[in-house]
């Protein structure tokens, strides 16, 4: 059971969840702009068709990396059921012992749970999240000319999130690991 080549694949279950639920939230999008575009045989150009493509490619990609996760948690599984089989009674006992005492920091669950809704409300409109602090700087400089310290204050505030909440995110996945 404490072979270092087994080691539980976390990215399958965010694969897992996350995929399910960006299915669940786009499927009706798919089905509505289907029925929209047969409905209405004049509005189908070469645009919709080729925005049609794209969404159809990210469900088959979506659905194709779920396959996957759940071959790698089938599999995972398996060979742990065969580890454990070859192990005694009594060592099991102790390894279940030693993997009681053992606490997971809930910290690192909350720090990649909120990021996850983080992702997952904002659905394709994640894809700006890179480039949010420089819309802003835009949108803010709109109404009139700022002051001087305010496009950096946009700037510096909005990549200081980015990078820690990226840090944090990295930390709470070793610390998960460990």
């Amino acid at each position: 059971m404490h072979d270092s080549s087994l080691k539980k694949p976390i990215w399958a279950w965010f694969v897992l969840i996350g995929g399910l639920l960006f299915l669940i939230q786009f499927f009706p999008t798919i089905i509505i702009t289907l029925v929209l575009l047969f409905r209405k045989p004049a509005e189908l150009t070469s645009f919709s068709i080729i925005y049609m493509t794209m969404a159809l490619c990210i469900v088959v990609v979506a659905v194709w990396a779920i396959k996957r996760a759940l071959y790698a948690l089938k599999t995972y599984n398996q060979v742990k059921k065969e580890q454990q089989q070859n192990f005694s009674e009594d060592s099991s006992k102790l390894i279940t012992a030693e993997l009681s005492k053992r606490k997971k920091p809930i910290w690192s669950w909350i720090v990649i749970g909120s990021g996850a809704l983080l992702l997952i409300s904002a659905g394709p409109g994640v894809i700006m999240l890179p480039i949010m602090p420089i819309f802003l700087v835009g949108m803010a400089s709109d109404a009139g000319p700022p002051p001087a310290y305010v496009p950096f204050l946009i700037l510096t505030i909005g990549y200081g999130f980015i990078v820690g909440y990226t840090i944090l995110f990295i930390k709470a996945i070793k610390k998960i690991r460990e």
